[in-house]
């Protein structure tokens, strides 16, 4: 970069720019003096301003093993550093449903596997990964690598050498063993091996990774996750149900690249109102997580209710304003121990710290309301107290802005005060020399600035003043040439010569003064580093349960009933995106128990609100497993462990499967992995082939439900095959509902209203007129359907049988006049 772009030293009662993030970054602008100006300019008003974090996304390194059922997998954040391990758990083919749960959470950019995965497995992975990337949800690359280079013992001995902020200091080897016991079970091998492959990935690729020649990984946290307690539900489910709807990026370049969706209308667009952007991240965690632990999500019914109240207005409001400034700060830290962190990461730090304190101080007052504020409220806040404390009298943050350096406050050591001093009381003899140099130069050159390197000492920089000068044109009189940086040329002169004498290294002596004050308070920062990623962690779940509030008091949800009961009892339910999008909605009752039946068969005409009504309900269950309130006037949920749905059919090239082998492959899911506590919902299928065998398996597939008597899931089931009843058991666990309707003038009314009952007719004729199907058209179709009915001929159509006799006399006459 040109040195004019560079920054400046502090002056005499006036705060330059000091060294900013430059191509040369030994390179230190003191001042800058322009022709046909009085004084020197100061070049701190081309300081760069304050700007937000580097990257809003952030990319993960998955590593996954699968072995005789089993599923070990280990991730790792790029730009916060932060370790993840699995505990291994049950995954069976050839679906691998934890693997997917497990894709979907941590969203990958590189997924990394074994070269003796089994093959089916592989399979899975590749079509995971495929059909992303043609529905636009982001590209993820897929490497494998070599199962001699990455055994099981190389990875676990790469895992005992792991070193980590917040273990105990001066441990010996075995002392470190014993810690990393603590948060690795080096029984479980598959999550044992995919961790210790993710660290010797990191090893031998981090220069690819990072494009960082200097740098190696840096990990500031281990954390366990589990998939023990999710409720199962595949993609097909979250699209069908429209919780996510991910929205590609207009723009061609930018389509398909990681991070570039927006979300369109979904449950996830109408809960994310979180304050921060750990907030939002967790929420996206929390929303495909939903949890079958009834102590967790009593746990979070208690926060909203809380928020919910009148009363706690007041007290949220000044929690949301501190959440604000609530970062990931591991990000922020690994800039800092690399001492390449920009003044407004220390501030971002030290707003961390300082609203991460008032938060526990404001739970304090609160705690009784429930589990998790007086989690909050008990969290050891004293440690963060102190590091912001010393972060307070430590650095000047103001002065920090301006010089775009870490800089320390006056009186904090008094060394670095007489530097300063010295180095003040002299800026105005830099200034002074660089004006005298622009009088002495050629009046072709408009503008020189004083610059200091610290092998070279004090340099005149000149900006070329043509393109491509020889040496002899670059040549100044009293000027020695030094060399060339871009388009500035700089040059060692007398009055250069006399700085170098008089100041000598004052200005890198004090950066490097307060870099070492500076390393010294990121020392302290790091040993209390597990105190703050654990507040900031419980932070960002009360953001999430505050979001979840908000949306729940607008909208008057209702707390649900948990229950370990199978059941699902809905009093007066609604669609939670209907009730946004449209003004009228007619809610209705849903019940699945032993008494009320587990499978429901809704018949009723085209729109008349099947499948919202389903819909509904699905959302329901859901959201009652993240901990929301739900749209009802009352509701019991039972805790489902699955919930399945045959309700969309996206089509995609890549996939090579139609609608209809579609709908077969997510029928056939849930046949396979639902079991007695699961939520299936089946949306008309059998549409995409033939009536006889579109019924046929649909009527086999019931049949297999019913036959599970009071094993048999909670289904809910819509259907046009109105004789469906003739071909499925008779059992009372299975119940007929239809949504109600009235004809008038010969075209169907829609009332919404869910009945007990069956519909003769799915009046889709009438439905047709009603959409702007012409008349004719409507009453030829009828007449063909009363012929099928009665096993006939429908009769003849006149102008179709007219038009016929035109080409046939016309064929006709053509072949008498041949002459054959």
């Amino acid at each position: 970069m040109s040195a004019s772009t560079s920054a400046t030293t502090p002056s005499a009662g006036q705060h330059a720019s000091a060294p900013s993030s430059t191509s040369n970054q030994n390179q230190f602008v003191i001042a800058t003096c322009r022709r046909n100006r009085d004084v020197a300019v100061d070049s701190s008003s081309n300081a760069n301003p304050e700007t937000t974090d580097d990257s809003d996304s952030d990319e993960k390194l998955l590593v996954v093993y699968s072995r005789s059922g089993k599923l070990g997998a280990a991730y790792y954040t790029l730009q916060t550093g932060e370790l993840f391990i699995l505990d291994e758990i049950v995954d069976r083919p050839p679906e691998y449903q934890m693997f997917l749960n497990l894709y979907r959470q941590v969203s990958p950019a590189r997924l990394v596997l074994d070269g003796k995965t089994q093959g089916a497995f592989v399979n899975t992975v590749k079509q995971t990964v495929f059909h992303n990337d043609c529905s636009d949800e982001g590209r993820c690359r897929l490497v494998f690598v070599s199962a001699r280079e990455y055994s099981f013992e190389a990875c676990k001995r790469r895992i005992i050498s792991l070193s980590l902020p917040y273990e105990p200091a001066h441990c010996t080897e075995e002392e470190r063993t014993l810690f990393l016991r603590t948060v690795v079970d080096f029984n479980q091998t598959q999550s044992v091996h995919a961790l210790g492959a993710l660290l010797r990935y990191l090893d031998l690729n981090w220069t690819n990774l990072n494009f960082d020649m200097q740098s190696k990984p840096q990990f500031f946290s281990l954390r366990k996750i589990s998939l023990e307690d999710i409720v199962t539900i595949d993609e097909d489910t979250y699209r069908g149900l429209q919780i996510f709807s991910a929205v590609a990026h207009p723009s061609g370049f930018k389509k398909g690249v990681q991070g570039s969706n927006k979300e369109g209308l979904s449950l996830f667009h109408v809960y994310s109102k979180c304050c921060s952007k750990v907030g939002h991240s967790r929420m996206r965690v929390l929303f495909q997580h939903p949890t079958t632990d009834l102590a967790t999500l009593t746990r979070r019914q208690d926060v909203v209710a809380f928020f919910m109240r009148p009363q706690s207005d007041s007290i949220m409001r000044n929690i949301c304003s501190s959440l604000r400034f609530i970062k990931n700060v591991n990000g922020i830290l690994a800039k800092i121990k690399a001492l390449s962190a920009k003044p407004h990461q220390w501030k971002s730090l030290y707003n961390t710290l300082y609203n991460a304190v008032l938060i526990c101080e404001m739970c304090e007052g609160v705690s009784e309301a429930g589990e998790f504020l007086e989690q909050l409220a008990s969290c050891d806040n004293n440690k963060l107290y102190e590091m912001a404390l010393y972060m307070n009298r430590i650095i000047d943050f103001d002065l920090s802005k301006t010089e775009g350096k870490f800089t320390v406050k006056a009186g904090v050591d008094p060394e670095l005060d007489l530097k300063k001093q010295t180095m003040a009381s002299l800026h105005g003899l830099m200034s002074e020399t660089a004006k005298v140099e622009l009088d002495r130069l050629p009046t072709f050159i408009e503008e020189c600035s004083m610059v200091y390197m610290p092998h070279l000492g004090y340099l005149l920089g000149v900006k070329a003043w043509a393109d491509n000068l020889t040496m002899e044109q670059k040549e100044l009189p009293d000027m020695k040439f030094m060399f060339q940086n871009n388009d500035y040329i700089h040059y060692k002169s007398k009055g250069c010569e006399e700085l170098d004498v008089m100041i000598g290294d004052t200005y890198p002596e004090i950066v490097a003064h307060e870099t070492r004050i500076m390393m010294r308070l990121t020392t302290l920062i790091m040993e209390n580093l597990d105190t703050l990623a654990s507040v900031i962690n419980k932070c960002a779940e009360l953001d999430c349960l505050i979001a979840i509030s908000k949306i729940s008091k607008e909208f008057n949800f209702v707390r649900p009933t948990l229950t370990t009961d199978k059941v699902i009892d809905i009093k007066q339910g609604k669609h939670p995106l209907q009730i946004i999008t449209c003004d009228n909605f007619v809610p209705n009752d849903a019940k699945s128990s032993s008494q009320a039946g587990f499978v429901k068969i809704l018949t009723g005409p085209n729109s008349s609100g099947k499948s919202v009504y389903m819909k509904q309900i699905g959302l329901i269950v859901y959201l009652t497993h993240i901990g929301s309130f739900v749209p009802a006037e009352s509701a019991t949920i039972g805790i489902v462990s699955h919930i399945y749905t045959r309700i969309q059919s996206t089509e995609c090239i890549a996939a090579h499967m139609s609608a209809f082998l579609i709908d077969l492959r997510q029928m056939a899911l849930a046949l396979q992995e639902s079991t007695s506590n699961s939520l299936v919902i089946i949306d008309e299928f059998g549409k995409g082939t033939s009536e006889v065998d579109g019924l046929a398996l649909l009527a086999a597939c019931l049949n297999t439900f019913l036959f599970q008597g009071e094993n048999c899931p909670h289904v809910y089931l819509s259907t046009h095959f109105l004789n469906i009843k003739e071909y499925i058991v008779n059992s009372p666990i299975v119940k007929f509902l239809q949504f109600e309707h009235m004809v008038q003038d010969g075209e169907p009314v829609f009332l919404f209203r869910v009945t007990e009952g069956g519909v003769e007719s799915s009046f889709a004729h009438q439905v047709a007129a009603a959409s702007g199907i012409d008349a004719r058209i409507v009453r030829r179709a009828g007449l063909v359907r009363s012929a099928l009915m009665k096993n006939a001929l429908p009769p003849e159509n006149k102008r179709i049988t007219a038009k016929l006799k035109s080409y046939t006399e016309i064929i006709k006459t053509e072949l008498l006049t041949e002459d054959i």
